[in-house]
């Protein structure tokens, strides 16, 4: 009988309420070490080459900026 065959039977013998507890225990703790594994990823790396390299976000969002600003002053 491997683990896990072993942990179920074990399981079974829980009532609903101590296995629903178990689950519970067991989801957080994987969530927990899940998140404390993960490391946040280099936003640099993670866009490069998805943008022209020529663009000039200063220009486009003052360009945005000023269609807000006409929308608003026509309202």
């Amino acid at each position: 009988m491997n683990g896990l065959q072993e942990i179920t039977k074990l399981a079974e013998q829980l009532t609903p309420a101590e296995q629903l507890e178990l689950v519970e225990h067991l989801a957080h703790r994987l969530r927990s070490n899940t998140r404390a594994n993960s490391k946040p990823k280099n936003l640099y790396g993670a866009w490069k080459n998805k943008f022209p390299d020529d663009i000039d976000i200063v220009s486009d969002l003052r360009e945005i900026r000023d269609g807000w600003k006409q929308k608003l002053d026509a309202e």
